[in-house]
This record gives C-alpha cells, sequence and structure tokens, in this order.
C-alpha cells in the first residue's frame, strides 16, 4: 500500500508500562490510535497517584538489564534493581521521551469493548457515545484486583490485603503475620521484621528463594546467560539447584520446610534480605493458617500467634471487566492466548503485557510483544498474503517459552515464562516477518517524496 499511514484505528487500554510499549511503537509506525487510562498519569502500579500504587519499599525483582525497554537504556546511575520511584521515574521518562502522552485520555474508563461487526465498539466513561475502532489492545494490567482468602473463625486485629499495605509505617509497633511467599510477602515480612513487634511469616509451601546477585551480577541476567548455553535444560536445572545449594544450604538452615517441587516448577522468590532475617530471627516461620480465634492466629501445626494485623499477600484475580472474559481467559483462568498477546481467531484483538516472567522484567517483554503486534498490524494491510503463516501459526500453536517443564496449577503460574526463551521466539517471528513489515507506514512517505 502507499498511504502514508495505516487506514485502521485502534484502541488502547491503559497506559501503564505495557500500554505505552504498545502506544510508542504504533506512533513509530504510524499506526493511528487512541489509548484510554481511567488514572490521571502514566506508569500503571508505579504512577504514585495511582490507587493501586505498590508497597512504598518495593524494589523491582528484576534487573536493570532485563528490565529496561530495548531501546531505551537506564541511566547508569540508576541501581541494579529499582525502587519504586526510581521505576516511575523511568517509565514518565519513556512516554516523555517518545512523546506520547498526547495520544492519551487520561481519568477516562473504558467500561464496555464489545465486537461488532468485525470492530469494537469501545463504551468509555467520559464519551456519552460508543466509539468504533478496528482493533483493540488491552493493556490493563493484572495486579490490581485482590484474592482474599477466608480465614475461618473471627479476629479482633485488622486483615489487609497487600494491595492495602502501602507504607512501612502501617506495620509499626505491630504484631504483625504476612500470608504468602511471593515477592511482595516477602517485601512486606521484611519490613515488619524492622519496624513491628513481632513478625511471622505464614506459607502453605516453601518455595525456593534466589539471591539477587551471583559472582556480583544480577541473578536474572545469569540465568539469561546460562540459557544460552547449550545444555539439556534438565542439566541447567541441577546446576542452579546445587548452586543455591552452595550459596544458601537447606532450607532447613533457616527454618523452612524444603519445597514440596522441583527448582521452577514454581516461580522462585527473590529473597536474600529476607533469608537475612530468618537467619537472625527476625522473621518466625509458620505454616498456612488453619483458623482466627479472638487475639490470635491459629496455624496447622496447632501453634498460635497474638497478633494485630494480617497482611495476605496472596496474589491477585487476573480480570477484564470490560470485556466478556471467556473471549480471553478459558474456564480454570488460563490464557486462550497465542504468547499470552493474540487472540488465535480474530486478527484485531491483543493482550500486552499478561505474563509472568520466572525472572527479568515484564517491560521488556511488552516492548518485544508490542513490535510483534504492530508488524502483524502493518504486515495485515500491506500484504495480506505475507501475513498468512503467522495467521496458521496463532490459530494453533503452543511454542515451548517456559522452563520446558510443566509450572505447578496454581493461579500465580497460568501465565509463567522464560524472559530468554519468550523474548528469543518473538525476536525469530519479527525476522521472518521481514523489512516490509517491520519498517513503519511512515517510510511510505519518505521514499514517495524521494521518488519525486
Amino acid at each position: 500500500m502507499s498511504d502514508q499511514k495505516s487506514s485502521k484505528r485502534y484502541c488502547i487500554i491503559g497506559a501503564g508500562a505495557s500500554g505505552l510499549a504498545v502506544a510508542k511503537t504504533f506512533k513509530e509506525r504510524a499506526i493511528p490510535f487512541d489509548c484510554f487510562e481511567q488514572t490521571n498519569g502514566v506508569g500503571g502500579i508505579w504512577n504514585p497517584e495511582s490507587p493501586n500504587l505498590v508497597y512504598e519499599s518495593t524494589f523491582l525483582n528484576s534487573s536493570r538489564k532485563l528490565s529496561r525497554y530495548s531501546d531505551f537504556p537506564m541511566p547508569a546511575n540508576l541501581p541494579q534493581y529499582l525502587s519504586s520511584r526510581q521505576a516511575y521515574d523511568y517509565i514518565d521518562s519513556y512516554a516523555r521521551a517518545f512523546d506520547v502522552s498526547d495520544n492519551i485520555t487520561f481519568n477516562s474508563e473504558v467500561k464496555r469493548a464489545e465486537r461488532v461487526d468485525g470492530k469494537w465498539r469501545i463504551e468509555i466513561s467520559t464519551d456519552r457515545r460508543p466509539r468504533i475502532y478496528d482493533g483493540l489492545i488491552i493493556a490493563n494490567g493484572h495486579h490490581w484486583d485482590p484474592k482474599l482468602p477466608d480465614y475461618p473463625g473471627d479476629f479482633d486485629g485488622k486483615i489487609l490485603h497487600s494491595h492495602a499495605v502501602k507504607r512501612r509505617d502501617q506495620l509499626k509497633d505491630k504484631r504483625v503475620v504476612v500470608v504468602g511467599a511471593g515477592n511482595s510477602g516477602t517485601d512486606i515480612v521484611c519490613d515488619a521484621a524492622i519496624e513491628a513487634k513481632s513478625a511471622i511469616h505464614s506459607m502453605r509451601r516453601s518455595y525456593f528463594f534466589f539471591p539477587k546477585l551471583v559472582f556480583g551480577k544480577p541473578t536474572d541476567v545469569f540465568v539469561d546467560l546460562t540459557s544460552r548455553w547449550p545444555l539439556p535444560r534438565r542439566l541447567l536445572r541441577w546446576i542452579y539447584t546445587k548452586g543455591l545449594m552452595v550459596l544458601f544450604g537447606s532450607h532447613e538452615n533457616y527454618g523452612l520446610p524444603d519445597p514440596d517441587h522441583k527448582l521452577f516448577e514454581a516461580h522462585p522468590t527473590a529473597a536474600s534480605t529476607y533469608l537475612d532475617h530468618l537467619a537472625h530471627g527476625r522473621i518466625a516461620p509458620k505454616p498456612a493458617i488453619a483458623r482466627l480465634d479472638g487475639k490470635d492466629v491459629v496455624f496447622e501445626d496447632g501453634s498460635r500467634e497474638e497478633a494485630d494485623l494480617v497482611v495476605s499477600a496472596t496474589g491477585f484475580h487476573v480480570r477484564f471487566p470490560f470485556l466478556d472474559e471467556s473471549t480471553i481467559l478459558q474456564a480454570d483462568g488460563r490464557s486462550k492466548l497465542f504468547l499470552h498477546a493474540f487472540h488465535r481467531d480474530f486478527d484485531n484483538l491483543f493482550v500486552a503485557g499478561l505474563i509472568e516472567p520466572a525472572e527479568g522484567g515484564v517491560w521488556q517483554l511488552a516492548d518485544y510483544q508490542a513490535r510483534l503486534i504492530a508488524s502483524y498490524i502493518v504486515a495485515k494491510e500491506r500484504d495480506p498474503d505475507q501475513a498468512k503463516w503467522f495467521d496458521r501459526l496463532k490459530a494453533s500453536a503452543v511454542p515451548d517459552v517456559g522452563h520446558g517443564i510443566p509450572y505447578r496449577d496454581t493461579g500465580w503460574h497460568r501465565f509463567e515464562i522464560q524472559h530468554y526463551r519468550y523474548r528469543s521466539y518473538i525476536k525469530r517471528l519479527l525476522k521472518k516477518f521481514g523489512p516490509s513489515a517491520i519498517k513503519p507506514f511512515a517510510e511510505e512517505k519518505t521514499r514517495a517524496a524521494a521518488a519525486t
């Protein structure tokens, strides 16, 4: 085609880290779009004004190298692991550097998205009438709808989801029980070890805990490097397992039960500080909560602890409240999508950021997702026959982009992928699309001007 830009217009839901990657890429490729963000600014859960802002002591659990957008280096003076504020500043500077804010409508919530006659009918809170778009990209995030367990019994203290714990002073001078051994749970219980009267850590099962540095390098960078070695993945897993034993010893040394799974069958937790607190007795590990009894929390081993606050770091529901969720999710909550990003039947429905890397960050992979989405859109318009191979692929392919072993059947692992294999697979697909799909529509204008 000879048009200067795409003849179609797309709707992007969300201006968090993933939505911004799509917006920036679409702008580069001259793909018209409108982006709607329900808060007052970019950044999603990193935006200081967002009601879904992360806990104040949160640091990225992925390194600077494997978190950054691939074409937007982080300043050299930033640490290997960014604080929540540094993460927001980086995302905000990305939006400003590529000048995407003019394409974003803030304080506007998408209330309903419905596919009608092959297009998307979008109802927006700030509009009286729905808008019609040729395609839809969903980037609403999946860390905003808290999943709270229902504990038997009554409790005289307070029960909060980790989502509602924003500041250290909420823990100060309290007897705190934290439930859950993910990154949020360990961050909060580590602060409780310093700020609270007592810090109890309750978990249904033990996990593999990773240091944040190996041989002076971020652990995810080390795993990423070794993933390139021409070794069977079972052998690599054996090497990692033995390495953890050398670094930390057995779980028994920390008062923890051994994991009930092998390494990488469940998401590991980055927890150097956590293990230090355990070794010094500042955190007391306990099994799962059996029931609540007035001022006490009773655990499955029969022990009980007096508590003022129970923090449930028990994850989030993955939700798309503006859409018939069966369009994206199976009945068990698993993704129906190719690479968790492409609808298998529709050629105009995409999701960005619906992944949980076992190591490395989501932002960088959302950047690669955005490139692949844009390349597919460009190819479909410029040369539909050339894009047919991708239509066939996304209809049924289930690529091996994990650690090569089955993950545990829990909500936490339904979107689990391995950073290196996921991005390497997308890179191969981008290369197969070829230059006609990768070059932006705007280059048509440049070539046309040169010809005249």
